[in-house]
């Protein structure tokens, strides 16, 4: 059916062309949605019976519209090649005045060959009003080739050159037409970013799509899920814990219950096993797995209130644990049930008094996508403290090649919202799985992952395990030594999150001598899990230190501090894209504002593009150079060889 619309408009794209050589398209105007004039199409699309064009508005009669294949009701307008490449996000309100519910797209024609790229369909219900944001940099355009007959996803060709936008109301349905009217108003182009600086917390919080601890370090999960609830008769739960850290984890997801169909863990059960996972520094993200594919939206609010009834073993560790408010919850993709639920969900949670960063899975059995990336973004916007992150389980459905793992991942940074993989195995009943690809990917982006699953799981899934126990057992070959031993896994790339490291200053004092020497050293420290397994590879970590000794009246004191290495020059924020949000930190930090936030020693390596031992004004200048072009990312960093 998509391949029949998108010829229909690839039609219209040549016809469209023939029509700008002869002029005959409108200029802006005073009225009109965005200031520009809209018109009905003509030749195609033509279920439209009347455009009117308000202050900032625009309202479109329709009658007999079906769903794109041959009639659906159009409305454009010409853009004559504006160039469009510095912005990311088109967006405006659609409200449906119609009785029916209506299927709405639209299309950006771009380059001397106006090229249709059309957005997915979005469903607007009769009377209802829907924030629509178009994402202009996204790999989500839909494009005909006409000459192999296929459709794909691709990101829009030639932004700075947009010659027309055209606008399609359609039935949501394959049979019945809709007749009635809508209206589009509040048109934004909008460049990526809000321009507000982040505040942080005492615990983990979300930083547009970058996930932060309390010391405001960015944190890449790497872990697996642990099936607490289904075998704490074992009481086994430190041993298992203590494993799975000295197998390199920094993370593990919690199976609890809330008692609506297991047995509910006790808010003293709940304490324990934070207590047992901050003792081997472990991130512990708590989920109720009672919900799992269920619709219905009281269960999902049921399993928020159950975090409530246990928040004495909750509060006060904020920096140490994510409330993943239910797994799975919603069997369907329906994203408006998915939206509202949640929202009320993470409502509930706050009123109780929790402040944790909330974790909300994706719909369709944790692999509808969709559903955070349409509708996350309202879901973050509902939280009083801001502070929602979202999960993907990644089976053959969302995992199953690297197009699909891409797709989704980027889809869902692409509106900034904080992601982590919370689930994904190497094969599943709907298929396999490139876990190879979501581990190199996630590596790649900076984004956290956990692996389903430590071990528990039933027949015809039994390979899911990891480990052949939950304490001493083996690892799996297919799937636990992938995870812990593989290219991209624990031992290469998870690192404890650094609201447990050591503070790294020591001093010494000791008798005479009179030198001054300045050394740098490389030192490698072993996790104290890492004792505990002899048959675990030694973990290290490693970082770069610098000892300076001084000798004064016959007293010799060495100082040892470890030595921050940028990541990102000019990311002052460390977010993982130099934008404006950096120039505005970095000149209030100058300045001396007392109110931003305390930049991380990583942001200020970052910040130091003039490499000399200050962080000021030409600093500044350097990274403004760079984000106005006028310097290339080789330029940005400067040795400075006056000031060492």
């Amino acid at each position: 059916m998509r391949g029949k619309k998108l010829l229909a408009c690839a039609t219209a794209c040549a016809m469209m062309a023939t029509a700008s050589a002869a002029g005959t398209f409108g200029a802006m105007a005073a009225d009109g949605l965005g200031g520009f004039a809209w018109s009905a199409t003509e030749g195609y699309q033509e279920g439209t019976t009347g455009v009117t064009n308000g202050a900032d508005s625009v309202t479109v009669s329709f009658a007999d519209t079906d769903n794109g294949t041959s009639n659906a009701a159009g409305f454009y307008h010409n853009f004559d090649g504006a160039d469009w490449s510095e912005y990311d996000t088109l967006s405006f309100t659609l409200t449906n005045e119609s009785a029916s519910d209506i299927s709405f797209a639209a299309a950006v024609n771009t380059g001397s060959s106006w090229k249709w790229h059309q957005s997915d369909n979005i469903t607007v219900s009769a009377g209802a009003s829907k924030d629509v944001t178009l994402y202009l940099k996204a790999e989500e355009w839909w494009y005909y080739d006409a000459d192999t007959q296929t459709n794909s996803l691709v990101t829009i060709a030639d932004l700075y050159n947009v010659q027309r936008v055209n606008m399609m109301i359609m039935s949501t349905s394959e049979t019945a037409t809709v007749s009635g009217s809508v209206t589009l108003n509040g048109w934004k182009l909008e460049k990526s970013g809000s321009g507000e600086v982040v505040e942080p917390k005492d615990g983990f919080y979300v930083d547009g799509a970058v996930l932060r601890d309390a010391n405001q370090n960015a944190f890449e999960m790497r872990g697996t899920n642990y099936a607490y609830t289904w075998y704490k008769w074992e009481g086994n739960e430190e041993a298992t814990l203590k494993e799975i850290a000295a197998y390199g984890a920094n993370t593990v997801r919690i199976v609890l219950s809330d008692g609506q169909q297991y047995t509910k863990n006790t808010a003293g059960e709940v304490a324990n096993l934070i207590s047992l996972c901050e003792k081997y520094k472990l991130i512990a993200v708590l989920e109720v797995h009672d919900v799992t594919g269920k619709d219905d939206a009281n269960l999902l609010l049921n399993a928020a209130k159950y975090f409530g009834e246990i928040k004495s073993a909750l509060i006060g560790h904020e920096d140490t644990v994510i409330i993943n408010i239910a797994n799975e919850w919603q069997g369907n993709t329906n994203t408006s049930s998915w939206e509202s639920a949640y929202i009320a969900a993470v409502k509930e949670i706050r009123d109780a008094g929790l402040t944790h960063c909330i974790m909300c899975d994706a719909g369709g059995w944790g692999q509808g996508y969709v559903t955070v990336r349409d509708g996350g973004s309202a879901v973050l916007a509902s939280d009083p403290e801001k502070n929602v992150m979202f999960s993907v389980h990644m089976y053959g459905t969302a995992g199953g090649n690297a197009t699909t793992i891409k797709s989704v991942i980027d889809g869902i940074k692409t509106r900034n919202l904080c992601l982590v993989i919370g689930e994904f195995g190497y094969k599943h009943s709907d298929g396999e799985v490139d876990e190879a690809y979501i581990m190199e990917y996630c590596k790649d982006v900076q984004i956290g992952w956990l692996a389903w699953s430590w071990y528990g799981n039933g027949s015809p899934v039994e390979y899911l395990d990891m480990s052949s126990a939950n304490v001493g057992g083996t690892l799996s070959a297919d799937w636990g030594e992938v995870v812990v031993n593989g290219k991209n896994g624990w031992k290469e790339t998870s690192k404890v999150c650094s609201v447990y490291a050591d503070e790294p200053i020591t001093t010494t004092t000791t008798e005479p001598a009179v030198t001054t020497t300045t050394t740098e050293e490389t030192t490698t420290t072993t996790t104290e899990a890492e004792t505990t397994m002899a048959e675990v590879s030694t973990m290290t970590t490693t970082t770069t230190t610098v000892a300076e000794t001084s000798t004064e009246a016959g007293e010799t004191t060495t100082t040892t501090t470890t030595q921050t290495v940028a990541t990102l020059y000019g990311d002052v924020d460390c977010n993982g894209v130099i934008e404006i949000n950096d120039i505005v930190l970095l000149a209030r930090y100058i300045a001396q504002d007392q109110d931003i936030p305390v930049i991380s020693a990583e942001g200020l390596a970052n910040a130091n593009c003039i490499q000399d031992k200050n962080v000021d004004s030409s600093d500044l200048t350097q990274i403004a150079r760079y984000l106005a072009h006028l310097i290339t990312a080789e330029e940005l960093v400067v040795t400075d060889t006056t000031n060492n």
